[in-house]
Parts: C-alpha cells; sequence; structure tokens
C-alpha cells in the first residue's frame, strides 16, 4: 500500500513523536510505501520505502504553526488523493481517511485545567487564541465528520470524543500503542543503571523514582514534587522531558530532584530507575506507561490516564482517583520502596507490558486498513 503519515515534527524526544517513528518504520520494513508529511524530520536516514515531505509552515508561534501546517498539509494531500490508499494523520488536520486521536480531546483538557484555576488562570485561557484555535479544529474533525476511522489510543479518549462531539461509536477504534519490548526490558537494569547513577552522581543503593514527560503541567509535575517531600525517607527524583523547570524550584526542599531536560536514550533512565510515577490531570494514555512497564517499573498514576484502564491496583502499581492526593502517590511510593513489593510489581509490570507488543498493535492496524473501503474523502471535502 502507499501510505501518507501526517505529522507535524518527527523528532528524538516526546512520547507521540517516538512512537510515529516506531510506527512509520513498522509500515516501512512490511513493504509498504510511506510518506511523511511534516514541517521537519530528525529521523535516521530514509529507506527505501520511506520519503519525507516538507510541509511549508509559519512557525513563529504555535497559533501560525498549527494553522498554517493544517492548510498547506490540506493543499498537499488533496492534489495526491489518488496516489494514496490510505492518509493517515497524527495531528489535528482536517484531510485524512484516519485519523489518530493521539492527544486525546483538548477540550477535555481543558475542562479538567478548568476546575483548578482562579479567577486569573481562567481568564489566560480564555484569552489565549491557541485554545481557541485547537478547538476549532477539533470541531471541525469530529462535528464535519472528516475521518473514515478515528484511532482512540484508550477507552478514555473514545469516551470524551462521544461525550464532547457526539460521533457515532461504530466510526472509532480503540487500538492502544505498542511498545518495543526489546529496548526496554527489565535486563537493561544490569546495564545501564550504574552508567546513570555515575552520571548524576546517585548512590549505588538509592531509590529512584522516575517521570517522563514534556508538558509539566498537564502531567501533574507539581503534585509528584509535592508528594515525594512526604515520603518519610530518602529518594531521588528523575524528571526527563521538556518543561518550565524554574517554577517548581521552590517545592524542592528536602529530597533530591534532578531536571534531565529530553534524552534521546530514555530506556537507560527507566534501567535507573525504581519507580514510574505519573500523576497527571489528563493524559490520553502515555507511551511512557508502556515503556515503563516493559522495563520491569511499577507505576503510580491517576484515574486521568488513559494508562489507569489496564493497570490493576496494586499488582502491576497503583491507580490514584486523583493528582492532588499527595499523600496517596506518598503512601503508594513508601510501599513500592518494600523490596519484597517491588519485586512482584517488577515481574507483574512486565508480564502485562508483554501483551502490547508492536506486533501486536500492527495486527490491529492492518485489520482497520483492510475494513476501510475506497476514501471517499476526495468528494467530502
Amino acid at each position: 500500500m502507499r501510505i501518507a503519515i501526517v505529522r507535524k515534527k518527527y523528532t528524538f524526544h516526546g512520547g507521540a513523536e517516538g512512537f510515529s517513528q516506531n510506527f512509520i518504520r513498522q509500515l516501512a520494513d512490511t513493504g509498504h510505501e510511506v510518506h511523511l508529511y511534516a514541517m521537519k524530520w530528525e529521523g535516521s536516514s530514509l529507506t527505501r520505502n520511506l520519503f519525507f515531505h516538507k510541509v511549508p509552515a509559519v512557525a513563529f508561534n504555535s497559533f501560525l504553526r498549527d494553522l498554517s501546517f493544517s492548510i498547506s498539509s490540506f493543499i498537499m494531500l488533496r492534489k495526491k488523493r489518488e496516489f494514496f490508499d490510505i492518509i493517515q494523520s497524527h495531528d489535528k488536520t482536517i484531510y485524512q481517511d484516519i485519523y489518530r486521536a493521539g492527544d486525546g480531546c483538548h477540550i477535555e483538557w481543558l475542562r479538567q485545567r478548568w476546575g483548578r484555576k482562579g479567577v486569573l488562570g481562567k481568564l489566560f485561557i480564555i484569552l489565549n487564541p491557541y485554545h481557541w484555535l485547537i478547538l476549532c479544529m477539533e470541531r471541525i474533525i469530529f462535528k464535519g465528520h472528516r475521518f473514515n476511522k478515528i484511532i482512540a489510543i484508550s477507552e478514555l479518549v473514545k469516551k470524551n470524543i462521544i461525550e464532547n462531539y457526539n460521533v457515532d461509536k461504530r466510526f472509532i477504534e480503540v487500538i492502544y500503542n505498542g511498545v518495543d519490548l526489546e529496548r526496554f526490558k527489565p535486563e537493561n537494569r544490569d546495564i545501564y543503571r550504574r552508567e546513570i547513577q555515575e552520571a548524576y552522581s546517585i548512590a549505588e543503593d538509592a531509590f529512584t523514582a522516575l517521570f517522563a514527560g514534556s508538558g509539566f503541567e498537564r502531567k501533574g509535575l507539581e503534585f509528584l514534587l509535592k508528594a515525594v517531600e512526604l515520603v518519610p525517607v530518602p529518594l531521588t527524583l528523575l524528571i526527563v522531558g521538556k518543561g518550565h523547570e524554574k517554577r517548581f524550584e521552590g517545592l524542592i526542599k528536602r529530597q533530591r530532584v534532578i531536571f534531565c531536560g529530553p534524552q534521546k536514550e530514555i530506556h537507560k533512565y527507566y534501567a535507573a530507575s525504581d519507580v514510574f510515577v505519573f500523576p497527571a490531570l489528563y493524559e490520553p494514555f502515555g507511551n511512557v506507561h508502556l515503556e515503563a512497564l516493559a522495563s520491569g517499573l511499577p507505576i503510580i498514576t491517576t484515574r486521568q490516564s488513559g494508562a489507569a484502564e489496564i493497570i490493576e491496583d496494586g499488582r502491576q502499581g497503583f491507580v490514584i482517583e486523583n493528582p492532588e492526593d499527595i499523600n496517596d502517590i506518598a503512601e503508594k511510593i513508601t510501599l513500592i520502596m518494600d523490596r519484597n513489593q517491588w519485586q512482584r510489581m517488577n515481574i507483574e509490570a512486565r508480564k502485562l507490558a508483554e501483551k502490547f507488543s508492536f506486533e501486536e498493535h500492527m495486527k490491529k492496524i492492518y485489520a482497520l486498513y483492510g475494513s476501510i473501503k475506497k476514501p471517499r474523502l476526495s468528494s467530502h471535502l
């Protein structure tokens, strides 16, 4: 098949970007002709079956970037409609056969954020034109039926789409992400743990918690920093990702917190850690959950994360009802510090991850492709 994949950027950091890179490699390695439509490509060299098409966009700010990218990709793809068997978008664009709702629903994220803001915070949300643009594009996609099928990466996302935009559930397929079980594995602990510990001057026997993700507010870093201060014994917290670090410095008092920035070799940081904590306000699923599980890390996440659907509370980790419950987060971290508890959860985490291999993910994707008959977009738009 000839498949077009649309994503604003293909970079080394970010869960969605990393997933997209693995996904297109899988398609190309299977023999499909894959065409990437993006503003830039930071992946490895293009192969025989992989082609890059630069989408012109105004990168001055996020509003102009997203608007111009959507318009430009629409113009470019519409001209090539008959060339492609499938057009799949991983971003909010208005021309695709399959829309992968990897970012969930922006309206749902704003709802979660709105309830936690004061008057001034609410005013900033209202006056931010970017939010209005994304809400408008979201409405065009869902209400305007700019798709043949929607991939929801969790039941949470499917529920959000139906409740907010009244999309018929027949058009939504829930397909959980896949994880590279060879790159992320418990054996990495013996290979890389000491390397990372030495790089950051971490004691060999230190209990280490990990947070990974860009967009610190949405992913609940504030609550994690407050929670680790309540843990009665010393620990080290590694924070991998991109965000405004200085905003959180005042929360760091007793425990050791290390901001590591975005990391290309993220598998080494899982190997150096003992627990993955992700108290998100809203997270459609998050590849980091599967990467942590595959690495053998118990997980602490929230009910507002799609990953909560696959975790059995107390078995592979714990699910916190509300990210603000810092006492509960601290209590669960303390429980996992028990060596017997950790060893049991380590085994169960890996077992769970093995159900979400990239091979299983691709089987479901190909089944979805097979269910789509001749695309109707050329007549619809």
